[in-house]
């Protein structure tokens, strides 16, 4: 009797386990308000693993954050942009990391860049976002989330150990089969579930990215609203880097004649006043998309991108209230030609 009331005890208990791992809150981390604190601080309590890929890793304290749990014994294996690690600050501190004995390696060159910033700590915890490891942090508006889902883990562990193998692929490798509905990933399926998200709208969207471009975004966000829908963009009026640095006021015209309320974030940049390097989408103040994804054709479709799709209540409404206090900052119609990049 004693025995079958143990094993009941014991079911029980990790009925209650299993039900606690599934409900568990997912968390948000937004800069430049949390900079790199939340990251470093998870980084600190890895116990076994981290697996990272990272578009730009250049701010020095998060380097010396990840040498440290290497150092302590943890298994730190980080993929890099191949593009970026071949010369300039990227290459010595991809060299730096070697030498402190972290597992380096550069990105698959099949894709067109390696652009996502996203981990894996003890296979227990993943961080997707749209945050890279640089020294801007404190005056650029991106967002991340942390999830113990275990699915997400499951199918993050599973490209990162593809891409990890097929790091010197010329061609562009394969992407292992992907089956979580909440993961967006290029160059697979994100413009497919970033279109059907934006198509799902029945009252609002809300977003802002760094780079527009892609002709089906566009194309679905003119569509939205004309339908009714009330669409407002924000992206930055000078993009950091490059030669075409208004090369998005093009696209915010094109949406602006069809309704949407399409707007420029201005320098100068400060912790009030961020560059809007985020990729976010809030519909319906319902669902929100975090990710390392521009709305372009380069990052949808050739690059290696991650993004997630969450609907927990009250990450939707902070990445939503985030958003619309940036829309307060922006300008619109001719304020867009006349205004200057410094």
């Amino acid at each position: 009797m004693k025995s079958a009331f143990g094993n009941v005890l014991l079911v029980v208990s990790f009925l209650l386990q299993v039900c606690s791992a599934h409900a568990a809150q997912d968390i948000l981390t937004v800069t430049p308000e949390d900079n790199h604190e939340q990251i470093n601080s998870a980084v600190d309590k890895a116990q076994s693993s981290i697996e990272m890929v990272m578009f730009h890793l250049s701010d020095l304290e998060s380097v010396d954050h990840l040498i440290a749990a290497q150092k302590r014994g943890v298994q730190v294996r980080i993929i890099l942009d191949e593009k970026l690690v071949q010369k300039g600050s990227a290459a010595q501190i991809k060299d730096h990391l070697v030498a402190e004995g972290v597992d380096v390696r550069s990105s698959p060159p099949g894709f067109s860049i390696t652009h996502e910033k996203a981990m894996v700590i003890d296979k227990k915890t993943a961080l997707i976002s749209s945050i890279n490891l640089t020294r801007n942090g404190a005056f650029t508006r991106d967002f991340g989330i942390f999830t113990s889902d275990t699915g997400v883990i499951n199918e993050m562990g599973s490209v990162f150990e593809s891409d990890w193998s097929n790091s010197s692929m010329q061609l562009m490798p394969p992407t292992p089969q992907l089956s979580n509905e909440k993961l967006a990933w290029s160059p697979v399926n994100s413009k497919e579930k970033i279109l059907a998200l934006l198509d799902s709208a029945k009252k609002s969207i809300s977003l802002e990215v760094e780079n527009l471009g892609s002709v089906e975004v566009i194309a679905m966000l003119q569509k939205k609203s004309r339908e009714g829908i009330a669409v407002t963009v924000l992206v930055p009026l000078c993009v950091e880097g490059g030669m075409d640095q208004k090369r998005n006021v093009p696209f915010l015209k094109d949406l602006a004649a069809s309704g949407v309320k399409a707007l420029a974030a201005v320098s100068p940049y400060t912790a009030e006043n961020p560059y809007i390097h985020a990729k976010a989408i809030v519909v319906d103040s319902q669902a929100v998309f975090v990710g390392s994804e521009n709305l372009s054709h380069n990052s949808l479709d050739l690059a290696r991108e991650l993004g997630i799709i969450e609907r927990q209540p009250d990450i939707t409404a902070k990445v939503e209230s985030i958003i619309k206090a940036d829309f307060r900052r922006g300008i619109s119609g001719g304020a867009l030609d006349s205004a200057s990049c410094n």
